[in-house]
């Protein structure tokens, strides 16, 4: 009996262990395996357009749409914000073509890299740190990625907003922090991200590429939608800033190191996919340029579309593209092609959020 549980263990840890050469010992383990040694050149695929299209991709997601948002609040001009994400992203780029740059040259990746800081045994720590990271902001965008998820089955079928917290069909409890038609979504994105997650990152290259052109043109179309419907671009440009002096400086500052700070998981682990690069100049011009370039475009159209939003609903303006999205479709009267073109702009949100959680 126990060399049974024994071979079955085995064997189940044998599928989940990564490839690596027989007989190795496992502290040799933990010095080489696949993933640990350099890539070899038959996968080194990714050339300067494939992290051209990366970035783009990874720009357009509902978190740099807001970026510019809290520094508005905070007191702070459009401009002025815009300015801080220019910034910020600039500086963010330099340490991530700084970092990328082992990587594209050793064509190592992040666990290997911080060997050279922290040796084998201590550079586990910052791994494990990446690692747990990962897993909360992976549910975070997830959640987020339910909701795109909502808003493409709600402009199909009204009837799904009856699964919702005041909906007769909620089975779920008010303690529980969700309902019905928020978890089935999310459980939606998730089931459906599986796929994508399964291939190795040099096998994924075309992903982004096509969210490179889907996700921007979507996000361009709300753009234009948004000032149609807004007969303008809306008060928010207008706006001075409500800060002088001191304040003033303190929040500019504020505002570039926020754009740091939602890169810092980046500038850390970016050897994990420049290790792919075919030469290290294509890991190079390819982020330092596109980066704050893509960042800061992004985060001018959601100040645009948050400024239309005060004239199209006559309230505060409205942050968050998901919501602006869920305001149209319960508008009275919303028609067939309005709905359609919720359901497009929250298919492009949603393939945004996978790529950002890949």
């Amino acid at each position: 009996m126990e060399k049974t549980k024994e071979s079955k263990l085995a064997r189940l840890a044998d599928k989940l262990a990564v490839e690596s050469e027989p007989g190795l010992t496992n502290a040799q383990l933990m010095l080489a395996n696949h993933d640990l040694k350099p890539v070899e050149p038959e996968r080194r695929q990714w050339g300067a357009w494939n992290f051209v299209g990366f970035w783009i991709a990874d720009s357009f997601n509902i978190n740099t749409w807001m970026i510019s948002s809290s520094n508005i609040i905070d007191g702070l001009s459009w401009w002025q914000s815009w300015i801080c994400v220019w910034v910020g992203y600039a500086i963010a780029a330099c340490f991530v073509c700084m970092t990328g740059r082992i990587g594209a040259t050793y064509h190592i990746s992040f666990p290997v890299v911080s060997r050279s800081s922290f040796g084998i045994w201590g550079s586990l720590w910052p791994v494990f740190n990446r690692a747990a990271m990962a897993c909360v902001w992976y549910g975070v965008q997830a959640w987020i990625g339910g909701t795109c998820v909502y808003l493409m089955i709600r402009s199909i079928w009204t009837s799904w907003d009856h699964y919702g917290d005041n909906g007769s069909k909620n089975t779920m409890p008010v303690s529980s922090g969700t309902n019905t038609r928020d978890f089935v979504s999310f459980f939606l994105f998730w089931f459906f991200s599986l796929p994508a997650i399964w291939y190795p990152v040099h096998k994924i290259r075309h992903l982004f590429t096509v969210k490179a052109y889907f996700v921007p043109s979507a996000g361009i179309a709300f753009f234009i939608w948004a000032i149609v419907r807004a007969h303008g671009i809306g008060p928010i440009v207008h706006q001075p800033s409500k800060l002088h002096g001191s304040a003033l400086a303190w929040a500019v500052i504020k505002g570039i190191m926020s754009a740091i700070a939602n890169f810092a998981t980046l500038i850390v682990n970016d050897p994990d996919f420049a290790r792919f690069a075919r030469k290290p100049r294509d890991a190079f011009w390819s982020q330092l340029i596109t980066i704050p370039m893509g960042f800061a475009i992004t985060s001018f159209i959601g100040i645009i579309v948050s400024s239309s939003s005060t004239v199209i609903f006559h309230g505060e303006p409205i942050w968050s593209p998901l919501t602006l999205l869920q305001q149209f479709l319960q508008e009275p009267g919303c028609g067939g092609a309005q709905r359609f073109g919720v359901f497009v702009i929250a298919a492009a949100f949603a393939l945004a959020q996978l790529g950002t959680n890949i």
